[in-house]
């Protein structure tokens, strides 16, 4: 693993922390507002008075201090562990609330009663509140937590004196009207049944969880590789490239339409313009080459100050990847020239641009660090695009192009209007190269 895909990792990981902390205060607060609204409702619907019904609401209070309590805590640090305890206490808690009696009642039930009502219902209540936690840990802690407390609270009443059981209680087993009817009867299949569902639906959420996060996972990390490609490659192009297992390929050699663009006097116009304008002007201007690069389906390999490199036949090489590149430098003046218009309507000076053309062999693929890597085509031809874009000034041309590129073109049947003025200038000495090459300018 790269350590640009490590880190990228490792900020999402700290993103799940950060939002399971954000959930975690969001299920507190909806809890501690819920209990709130049950002590209320237990007040108007209880008719004990007294002793009996302070312990009923003092129990149901229980609850609201602790989800307090939890909304305190998630809101001042990391959670950490105390998620954990939280629940922990809330399980336990519970199945005392619903199994110990109330010693101030008038009239007390015999101790198995509370295990014939549904009152193991409410522990799917903490299950539900550490869904919001998003961690699959939290919902298998939540179910052993439900689990053992009922346990634990089954297990002491089970041995309390006058308590009658079924020791082969099983869904064939036999079971006499006189013995069920018995307020002291205690089922073990009941609380059998109670468990293994309440485990099986804990495990169950905690896997939907888990298959959750991998799913963000996988969508952070292709929005992550699309965001890449969308540097470089028009929107058309990056949804073909996104839908692949390997969307640029492996590094490799191929032939390649080039252009290099640069805006010819911008050092001298920005001595005299405030580093605000300057940048906005370089903004606007690349913007609308930018356009220009992915409407004619190419790669927009870099921005070097005021001048732009551009790739056709990248990734995958076409029919007409010159033909593309003179296109492009076509839109790119059409575009320059509209600009223009609105400069000189705002009082500004017009700009020009000069354009470089080549057609040849380049590599391809990922170059840099393990720390910051970026797709680039490298080779000769590269460097002659450059060179002739630099040649553009000697010419007094705004297209520079290689006879080797016009050649492509031609081979490309592209249309002949395509062209232009640009007509044949003779061999030039590129700065770097010994041999001459032969240019077409306009």
């Amino acid at each position: 693993m790269s350590r640009a895909d490590g880190g990228a990792q490792a900020r999402l990981a700290a993103a799940f922390v950060r939002e399971e902390r954000r959930g975690l205060m969001v299920a507190a607060a909806a809890r501690s507002a819920a209990v709130a609204l049950i002590v209320v409702w237990t007040a108007l619907a209880n008719n004990e008075r007294g002793l009996a019904y302070a312990w009923i609401a003092g129990t149901a209070s229980l609850f609201l201090v602790t989800g307090i309590g939890q909304l305190v805590v998630y809101r001042r640090r990391d959670p950490g562990l105390m998620p954990y305890v939280f629940v922990a206490l809330d399980c336990l808690l519970l199945a005392a609330v619903l199994v110990v009696p109330n010693p101030f009642e008038t009239e007390r039930l015999p101790l198995p009663v509370p295990f014939r009502f549904a009152n193991f219902m409410f522990f799917f209540v903490i299950l539900m509140q550490t869904t919001f936690s998003f961690r699959p840990s939290l919902l298998l802690w939540t179910g052993l937590c439900g689990a053992g407390a009922w346990t634990l609270m089954f297990q002491w009443v089970r041995r309390q004196p006058g308590v009658v059981t079924n020791a082969s209680d099983r869904p064939d087993a036999a079971i006499t009207l006189s013995a069920y009817l018995d307020p002291n009867y205690l089922s073990v299949l009941k609380y059998a049944y109670e468990i293994f569902i309440f485990l099986l639906v804990s495990a169950g959420m905690a896997l939907l969880v888990w298959r959750s996060r991998g799913l963000v996972t996988e969508r952070a990390e292709a929005e992550r590789e699309r965001g890449n490609l969308a540097r470089y490659f028009s929107p058309k192009v990056v949804d073909e490239l996104a839908g692949r297992d390997e969307p640029l390929g492996r590094v490799r050699r191929q032939s390649v339409g080039v252009l290099f663009a640069d805006l010819v006097g911008f050092t001298t116009l920005a001595e005299d313009m405030p580093p605000e304008e300057v940048m906005a002007m370089l903004r606007a201007f690349h913007g609308r080459m930018e356009d220009a690069v992915f409407t004619h389906g190419g790669c927009l390999e870099k921005f070097i100050g005021d001048a732009l490199l551009a790739t056709f036949g990248v990734p995958d090489t076409g029919p007409r990847d010159a033909t593309d590149a003179l296109a492009c430098a076509r839109t790119m003046l059409a575009a320059l020239g509209e600009w223009n218009g609105q400069r000189t309507g705002e009082g500004l000076a017009p700009l020009r641009m000069g354009i470089g053309l080549h057609y040849g062999p380049v590599v391809l693929g990922d170059i840099g660090s393990a720390r910051s890597m970026a797709f680039a085509t490298v080779g000769d031809t590269i460097n002659v695009t450059s060179r002739l874009q630099a040649l553009s000034r000697e010419l007094d041309a705004t297209i520079v192009a290689s006879r080797t590129l016009i050649e492509t073109v031609e081979r490309e049947r592209a249309d002949p209007a395509l062209r232009g003025a640009l007509t044949a200038r003779g061999a030039h000495t590129l700065r770097g190269r010994d041999a001459p090459i032969e240019v077409w300018a306009e």
